[in-house]
């Protein structure tokens, strides 16, 4: 017999990890739906966080001292979030504060600091769904900022990273005279990835830059996590598709309208890879310290600022469908829930607040 060709496992588990950054890269161009040609909008296209970033800007006085100025704004807010919030960069506050092994108070911004905050709200509203010191554990099972890709971790690997996370041994608090804010840890081997509320925190900082250069008309798009304002080109609201989550090719699920509102979208079609017949995702149950089998294919979430969308889709993600619509409605959020059935076919359930689909996309942009 002749002799065959074969891959290990952690060499076919690299190659399918690096298709799927690469892809997630570019799912961003789905959601400009029906979007016109004309030169009546002020694109915008560069690079942060690993991914990539778009503003359109529509209304008047679309000139190149505009195109410069909004440029200059949002390199520069996009710098400041990647030197709180990175971790990839070792300078940032998260990557010194995770090196920080004490339970002393730790120093942050204001940024940081309402970030944690509202990460640590949303897992006590969450019960333990949303949790940003599941880092760890991700990279444990192949993903992250410092990744492990070798073979599935064992029971007792998984216990004794669930010993150091939680989101209880954390605590940010105030000066109450200085107004100075601090991280401080109950556990010094905790620490903190902010990954999953960032990008969308990056967009609002983008969004309040282009309203504090007098722009009312924008959308602000960073690594498929958005925000509207305003109107788009031509007169209402803005046209963002929905994708279909399938491993391969891209596809429009729907095409829903926001104005003044944001979108965020996880998933487990994009960062995954196979183990056997197991779908791996990315997306970790901070509960059991495991990958979520079963859940959504992905959650589209809306709300008003993109952080709070950004994290919440990532909670519906961990609790399902059932529990994770009802929570995200008590608590003001739109969502969008799809899901495989035993014949791989896309089922949706969205909750009371989510839109109306608002008809076909006039096209659907090449892949970029």
């Amino acid at each position: 017999m002749s002799p065959q060709l074969e891959l290990d496992r952690r060499t076919l588990r690299l190659i399918a990890i690096a298709f799927a950054l690469l892809a997630a890269l570019s799912i961003h161009r789905l959601y400009f739906a029906g979007l016109p040609e004309a030169t009546d909008a002020l694109v915008l296209q560069g690079r942060t966080m690993g991914t990539s970033y778009e503003i359109r800007v529509a209304g008047d006085g679309l000139d190149e001292s505009l195109r410069q100025r909004v440029l200059s704004e949002t390199r520069d807010r996009l710098a400041r979030v990647d030197g709180w919030m990175s971790n990839w960069n070792p300078e940032s506050e998260i990557s010194r504060f995770n090196a920080f092994r004490s339970t002393s108070d730790f120093p942050v911004s204001s940024e940081t600091a309402e970030v944690v905050s509202f990460a640590l709200e949303l897992n006590a509203i969450s019960g333990g769904a949303f949790d940003i010191t599941v880092g760890p554990l991700v990279a444990l099972w192949g993903f992250g900022s410092h990744a492990r890709i070798d073979s599935p971790p064992s029971d007792e690997e998984i216990a004794r990273l669930r010993r150091h996370t939680g989101a209880g041994a954390l605590h940010v608090h105030r000066d109450p005279e200085t107004g100075e804010a601090y991280l401080r840890k109950r556990d010094p081997e905790v620490e903190i990835d902010l990954s999953a509320i960032a990008k969308g925190f990056g967009v609002d900082q983008v969004a309040e830059g282009l309203e504090e250069l007098g722009r009312r008309d924008f959308l602000v798009e960073i690594g498929g996590e958005i925000r509207t304002a305003g109107e788009r080109p031509g007169g209402g609201p803005w046209r963002i598709a929905v994708e279909r989550p399938q491993d391969e090719g891209r596809a429009i699920q729907e095409v829903i309208e926001l104005q003044d509102r944001a979108m965020a979208t996880s998933g487990d079609y994009r960062i995954f890879y196979l183990e056997g017949s197991r779908r791996i995702s990315h997306t970790i149950d901070p509960r059991t310290g495991r990958p979520v089998e079963g859940g959504p294919a992905s959650v589209t979430t809306l709300a008003d600022s993109a952080m709070r969308a950004d994290a919440w889709a990532t909670a519906l993600m961990v609790l399902g469908a059932e529990p994770g619509l009802a929570l995200a409605e008590q608590n003001g959020i739109a969502a969008l829930v799809l899901k495989r059935d035993a014949k791989g076919a896309i089922l949706e359930r969205p909750n009371a607040l989510f839109p109306e689909a608002a008809g076909p996309p006039t096209r659907l942009p090449q892949r970029g």
